[in-house]
C-alpha cells in the first residue's frame, strides 16, 4: 500500500468536508410548489384560501422557499 503524502491526504479531507448539493425529494418539492402556487393564486387570481390574507401572502412564499431549500441541503428530506 502507498503512502499518502500531506497534499493528498489535506485534498482527501476537503473532498470530504465539502457541503454537497442533491435533488429535492419529490415531496418536499410538490409541497413546496403547492404552497407557493396557492399564494400565487390568492395574490392575482383572488382566491380566497383559509389562514392566507395580504398579510401572510409574503410568510407562505418564504416558507415555500424554506421547504424548497431544506430539501437541497439535507439529505434526509
Amino acid at each position: 500500500m502507498a503512502k499518502m503524502t500531506t497534499a493528498e491526504t489535506h485534498q482527501l479531507m476537503e473532498a470530504n468536508t465539502r457541503m454537497g448539493l442533491k435533488a429535492p425529494g419529490l415531496l418536499t418539492f410538490l409541497l413546496s410548489f403547492v404552497i407557493m402556487m396557492a399564494v400565487l393564486f390568492a395574490k392575482f387570481f383572488g382566491a380566497k384560501i383559509p389562514m392566507l390574507n395580504e398579510q401572510t401572502e409574503f410568510v407562505g412564499l418564504i416558507l415555500a422557499y424554506i421547504i424548497l431549500a431544506s430539501g437541497t441541503l439535507l439529505r434526509s428530506l
